[in-house]
């Protein structure tokens, strides 16, 4: 048969349902094409297309264009067929070759990589991801990895489930956890005396001047459990955009401090530093710049007078006059 003049020829829009622009189409395995389920529905309950279309409040064609390929009915056509014909959904019908489907050649080598990254053999890694041993045995020597599978090790070890079963995207999901709410409280609101300033100074030290015991500058209103907890007010640009100028830095100096925390440091020389904690070995301590214009240091503990955790930052219009 001759190919139809250009003029005759027209162009069938592409159904969205079957586009996947990500490249992850192995995700869904091949199933029963729309226009087959509609007729095998149709044929199943012992209508015509006329009798099914006065069901759904269409004309017979629909129905006819639907079987046809031409047109395909929305979800909730779908939907309605499968109740009226008592026909199950599409997506609960069995997959055509699904575990073949899936990319699966190098399957015991992204299986073994997960072994040797995790420390785990293959019983400690099927109890951990609530797989049967079996299962992972079988990954070892190249059978497919299931969707429902792949899913439960990204959930146990953060692997993404794409990369499980096919090596498509990156290695770690982007969100590992979906761990519960539980939020914790913040402690009873106080008045937390503001002691002193800290002003701004070179590379990225404020001189800190203090107020007389019991003579704070205002009050700062924080929820906070440390009962010696006190704020500074913050003057200059130093450490822009975590700290602007006029803000008040709250410190809790009975709350421990770890690596990655933000803490206030005061030296025997006198400068004081707002700095994120990296860590401490042999007597010293590893600071980072909150502001990255300025580097690292590094201050052996008996060069420092205090070192208290920064509980928060409160803005300027939290300020109160006594």
């Amino acid at each position: 048969m001759s190919e139809l003049p250009t003029k005759y020829r027209f162009a069938r829009p592409e159904s969205k349902e079957k586009r996947d622009p990500a490249r992850l189409d192995f995700l869904y395995p091949p199933r029963m094409e729309m226009r087959n389920w509609i007729r095998s529905a149709r044929k199943k309950a012992d209508l015509t297309q006329e009798q099914l279309g006065e069901k759904l409040g269409v004309t017979k064609g629909n129905v006819s264009a639907w079987e046809n390929g031409r047109h395909e009915p929305s979800y909730a056509q779908i939907q309605e067929i499968s109740v009226v014909t008592k026909y199950p959904m599409p997506d609960s019908q069995p997959s055509i070759g699904s575990t073949s489907a899936l990319d699966s050649k190098d399957v015991a080598a992204r299986v073994q990589e997960m072994l040797t990254e995790t420390g785990m053999d293959a019983s400690a890694f099927a109890a951990k991801a609530t797989v049967p041993l079996e299962r992972v045995e079988a990954w070892l020597k190249g059978a497919a990895i299931s969707v429902e599978d792949a899913v439960a090790v990204q959930t146990a070890f953060g692997y993404n489930s794409a990369w499980v079963l096919a090596r498509v995207g990156q290695k770690k999901a982007a969100i590992q956890y979906n761990d519960e709410f539980r939020p914790k409280g913040l402690g009873k609101r106080k008045r937390l005396a503001v002691v002193g300033m800290a002003q701004l100074g070179d590379n990225g030290f404020w001189a800190d001047i203090e107020y007389p015991v019991g003579h704070g500058d205002g009050y700062i209103d924080w929820p906070t459990s440390d009962p010696d907890a006190y704020a500074i007010e913050c003057s200059g640009d130093s450490m822009r955009p975590r700290i602007k100028h006029g803000e008040f830095v709250i410190i809790e100096p009975n709350h421990p401090i770890q690596p990655g925390e933000e803490v206030m440091v005061k030296s025997k020389d006198g400068r004081v530093m707002v700095k994120e904690l990296a860590y401490k070995a042999a007597g010293r301590y590893t600071l980072l710049s909150v502001n990255e214009a300025h580097g690292k240091i590094t201050l052996h503990e008996d060069e420092i007078e205090k070192i208290h955790y920064v509980a928060g930052i409160a803005k300027a219009s939290m300020w109160r006059p006594d």
